[in-house]
């Protein structure tokens, strides 16, 4: 019996671990949609989300800035590699700012410099 409720337990942390971790609209606002230019310095494309660093000059001075994708699986399928978006390389990333106010962004889609697009989120979140 005590090994029963243990697991159920267990099943419930996890359960209630994965709920907020996935929920969108605690960690990003979906009232609004920015634009952020910058220059990629890290790309990890990684389980459970992939997260771009790069760092955006503004007023002669630099902010470094991560943006959450999706998982490596969902990007697959929407036509990104390990090797889409490298260090040094120009990019615009347009999707949904950190309610809190800290240099992060969910991708609603990557533009490259020569004008490719990445689709992420698209254009509303999944929950």
């Amino acid at each position: 019996m005590r090994v029963i409720l243990i697991t159920l337990g267990s099943m419930l942390f996890m359960a209630g671990a994965a709920a907020a971790h996935h929920s969108f609209a605690v960690h990003y606002d979906p009232e609004k949609y920015i634009s952020v230019s910058g220059t990629v310095t890290d790309f990890r494309f990684a389980n459970p989300h992939g997260i771009i660093t790069f760092t955006v000059t503004e007023n002669g001075s630099e902010k470094a800035w991560r943006a959450e994708t999706n998982s490596p699986n969902l990007l697959k399928r929407r036509g990104w590699t390990s090797e889409s978006i490298e260090p040094g390389q120009d990019i615009t990333v347009e999707g949904w700012p950190a309610r809190d106010g800290t240099p992060l962004i969910r991708v609603g889609k990557v533009v490259l410099a020569d004008g490719t697009e990445l689709l992420g989120q698209g254009g509303r979140p999944e929950e």
